[in-house]
């Protein structure tokens, strides 16, 4: 296994190894298209080097358009691959260009399914995996959270709200008094538990390095507080274990984001890619801390573009096939050529958890689809009234409730059942909480009061326990 360890292939070599190893072809056509694409994501006032010798490439195929995904310099495809597909569909979607792999250490055994592809392709890929039940996704870890708690004790003299009403108020009175918490503790677990996951990852992958190890789903601001985290980092990273630091967010998105930026204004953070939840209806209120971080150069990669659905679609998708020449995109399709056509520059890459051919034919001829005015319009306009009764995954539900109960992630459990076709995958992370969300429910309409979208709460979490029980 070679590691690109100067960060640099000349376009004789690329060529080479591409038609070598997966029979792909790269063409004028498709190395002048990625030449535009690398121009259209220079951020305004980031210090970058997007000289073509200073890119890295390793997987093209010239049907695929690709971007530049912050100061990694990797030239990716904007549409990258989730915890979906085999073996074959994997290297069908690395013929066809598709040169990102996402996946986590919470994902079941998908690290593991991946191995004997990673281990022959791992040149041709880039490849992420995240530490997860750090700071989010399934869980905040027990002990990170009371250690925290235990110093909002002893700093602010209360421990018993939300961890994220705790951390503003800590902030506050940082700003107030000039003085700082001591987290060294909670920070020395959450070092501890990176590195460990990034070393089961590795085995369970079969590589000796990922490109980047991701924080999976941090909800919780103040982890840019916990030093020790970065030192575990740059630790891996000069080991040769870890070439980027990244995290991903489905809850609290828009603290978390900001925080991400303070972090890497101040130092020593050097976060080089996120990776939101974000969709059409969220856009407009994450677009200022998006737009900060592709300022600082961070490569953006979106997740969950369709959103949690709770309007049904009403047949208004019929004017937009008529300024498509007719051609049918379903309301995930949709949502993609949203983020990925209308979403101001600011987003570099879209996930999709292709698993058929069918579903891969269409999703990759997104990036290429050329939309007139009109149809931008009449885009704009649908996509945002079919998200409108979205849950965008705010937190807010959950920031209000008196019985403590993780309503955001109740939430994103349900559409894992009823849109994503992953129950299984909901069935963990409902067992992992721990408890029916629906017996500890009072009724008393908190959640509903604050939510933005008007999501239909209570019943979600009354179906989310009957769907697993």
């Amino acid at each position: 296994m070679t590691r690109d360890t100067n960060h640099n292939m000349g376009r004789r070599g690329f060529l080479k190894t591409t038609a070598a190893g997966i029979g792909v072809t790269a063409t004028g056509r498709s190395l002048a298209m990625a030449k535009d694409n690398q121009n259209t994501t220079q951020p305004t006032g980031a210090n970058t080097n997007t000289k073509a010798e200073n890119l890295i490439w390793r997987s093209q195929a010239p049907t695929m358009v690709y971007r530049r995904l912050g100061r990694t310099n990797y030239m990716v495809s904007r549409i990258v691959e989730g915890k979906a597909g085999d073996a074959a569909l994997w290297r069908r979607l690395l013929q066809r260009g598709v040169n990102y792999i996402d996946t986590a250490r919470g994902y079941g055994n998908h690290e593991a399914n991946l191995k004997p592809f990673v281990q022959r392709y791992r040149d041709k890929l880039w490849l992420t995996s995240k530490a997860t039940g750090i700071a989010g996704y399934n869980k905040i870890d027990a002990e990170v959270a009371q250690y925290f708690r235990n110093e909002m004790k002893r700093f602010l003299g209360e421990s018993g709200s939300t961890l994220l009403e705790l951390h503003k108020k800590s902030v506050a009175k940082q700003k107030t008094t000039g003085e700082r918490p001591d987290l060294r503790t909670a920070g020395q677990r959450i070092a501890t538990m990176y590195t460990q996951q990034l070393d089961e990852s590795l085995s369970r992958l079969g590589t000796d390095h990922v490109d980047c190890y991701f924080v999976h789903g941090i909800e919780i601001p103040w982890i840019f507080d916990c030093l020790e985290l970065w030192d575990a980092y740059e630790k891996v990273r000069q080991a040769g274990k870890v070439k980027h630091f990244g995290f991903s967010t489905h809850n609290h998105m828009k603290e978390v984001l900001a925080a991400a930026v303070e972090a890497n204004d101040r130092g020593p953070w050097k976060i080089d890619l996120v990776m939101p939840a974000v969709n059409p209806g969220s856009f407009d209120n994450l677009k200022p801390e998006l737009a900060a971080l592709k300022k600082q150069d961070v490569g953006i990669v979106a997740m969950k573009t369709r959103g949690i659905a709770n309007r049904p679609v009403d047949g208004r998708e019929t004017k937009f096939k008529s300024l498509t020449e007719g051609k049918s995109y379903n309301e995930w399709e949709r949502a993609k050529l949203w983020m990925l056509h209308l979403s101001e520059n600011l987003i570099d890459t879209v996930v999709a958890g292709i698993e058929s051919n069918e579903e891969m034919e269409k999703d990759l001829a997104l990036p290429t689809v050329k939309l007139s005015a009109a149809a931008k319009r009449e885009l704009r306009a649908l996509v945002r009234y079919e998200i409108a009764g979205a849950c965008h995954l705010c937190g807010d539900c959950t920031t209000v409730c008196p019985e403590h109960i993780a309503v955001t992630d109740m939430i994103r459990y349900h559409a894992y059942v009823h849109q994503y076709n992953e129950k299984e995958v909901a069935r963990q992370l409902y067992s992992e909480a721990g408890y029916d969300p629906s017996k500890l429910c009072t009724n008393c309409g908190r959640c509903r009061g604050v939510c933005p979208s008007d999501v239909r709460i209570t019943e979600i979490l009354h179906e989310l326990a009957n769907d697993m029980a």
